[in-house]
Parts: structure tokens; sequence; C-alpha cells
């Protein structure tokens, strides 16, 4: 019964802290969302949009992985270091590197997440061929939201920032259990992804291939200002 009973507990703060996640983020989320309709929309009518990113395709096309490497680590770590300023304190972390620290750490982390994410959609694109019918296009979703996040991008993510966070020691990773960890450390975090993420990539994998890694550019700088503000939480938790 004890053990029944702390599961239940955990649950229980688990996803309260996910709800809290979700309620910081609706808005940003909304926007982001907005912005990457807004984009596939101006894709299909306006002709200018349409060539520009046709013109950016074909350079990630030429450049491969090391565009991907370039564009991911550029977008997710100067911009929003550029931007950090602006947000309100309440998301801002309260402690952390320094911003040197930050750059060095960000810039090989996130680059090397744009070529796994390239990867990752070459993949899907063998198994599924060409986004050219919506079960395709769902299938695709499917498969980053339900499998590739919650088993591989989110939890790599959020144990690589506790790693930083702690003076690149295993220190963060001490007194929890797998599960503890999962549900209080990366959960929350995952939740929010589904949030943002569903439809984004919705939008992403119903656009040309060739603009699949140059759209996560995009979407990928906004959401990495959402992921440092989440990482940084949870402290009060980790005693359940």
């Amino acid at each position: 019964m004890k053990r029944l009973y702390q599961i239940s507990q955990l649950i229980k703060v688990a996803w309260a802290e996910a709800v809290r996640s979700l309620r910081i983020n609706l808005i940003p989320g909304l926007l982001l969302q907005g912005v990457m309709i807004a984009i596939a929309t101006a894709y299909f009518w306006s002709t200018s949009i349409h060539q520009t990113l046709l013109q950016l395709g074909s350079i990630k096309e030429h450049w491969g992985l090391l565009f991907s490497f370039i564009g991911t680590s550029t977008a997710s770590s100067f911009l929003p270091e550029l931007l950090r300023p602006l947000l309100p304190k309440s998301a801002r972390p309260a402690r952390g590197p320094s911003l040197t620290s930050r750059l060095l750490f960000a810039i090989p982390f996130w680059g090397i997440v744009g070529m796994q994410v390239d990867l990752f959609y070459r993949l899907q694109l063998l198994i599924f061929g060409p986004s050219d019918r919506l079960s395709v296009i769902m299938a695709k979703v499917l498969v980053d939201a339900f499998l590739y996040c919650p088993l591989l991008a989110i939890p790599e993510a959020v144990c690589v920032f506790l790693w930083r966070d702690h003076c690149f020691t295993h220190h963060g990773f001490r007194g929890w259990t797998p599960l503890r960890f999962y549900a209080l450390k990366i959960f929350p975090v995952l939740m929010t992804n589904w949030m943002v993420w569903i439809p984004v990539v919705s939008v992403i994998y119903s656009l040309p291939a060739a603009l699949g890694i140059p759209l996560f550019i995009i979407a990928q700088a906004f959401w990495v200002m959402v992921f440092t503000t989440l990482s940084g939480k949870g402290e009060a938790i980790q005693e359940v």
C-alpha cells in the first residue's frame, strides 16, 4: 500500500508540474504556432515567400548536415541570449553558468541536435515517403511526438542541461530513481513540448522535405528559450 501511495503522489506532483508548465507557456506556444502557420500560408499564397523558402531549401540541400549544424547552433545559441534581457525576471533562471560558459556549451550541443533532427527527418522520409497524403503527415507527426521526443529528444536535452547546470558533474542526478526522474524532470518538459511542437511539426511535415530543417531552425530558436526556462525549474519537487 505504501508503494502504491508513493506512486500516486508521484503522478499527482508530476501532473501538477506539467500543468504549471503548460500554463506558463500557453501564450508563447500559441504565438509560435501562429508564426509557423503564417509561414506555411505565405509559402502557398505569396510568390516571393515561396521562392525565398525554396532557395533556403536549396541551400540546405547543398550543404546538408553542415547547414543543420550551423543553422541550429546559431539560432539556438545566440538568438535566445540576445532576447534573454527582454524576458521578465520570473522567466529567467535564478542561477546558472555565465554567458561564456552557456555559449561554449550551447553552440556544439544544439549543432549536434540539429544534425540529429536532420537525420531523423531523412529517416522519416525514407520510411514513409514524401508528405503527399494526410495519412503520411499524421504518421510522421505521431512517430515524432510519441517515439522520438519521449524516448530520445527530451530525455537527452533534460539530462545534458542538468549536467551543465551542475558544473558538468553528476551531482544533479544523485538521489533520483529512473521513475521519479522521468516523472518529475522529463514529463513536465515533454508535456510542454507536445503542446508547442505537435502543431509545429504538423506544419513542417506538410511542406516539402527540403524545408524541414530551415523551418525547424526557426521554431527551435523559440523553443530553446522555453526549454531553458523549464530546465531551471523543479528543484522544489525533488523530495517527493
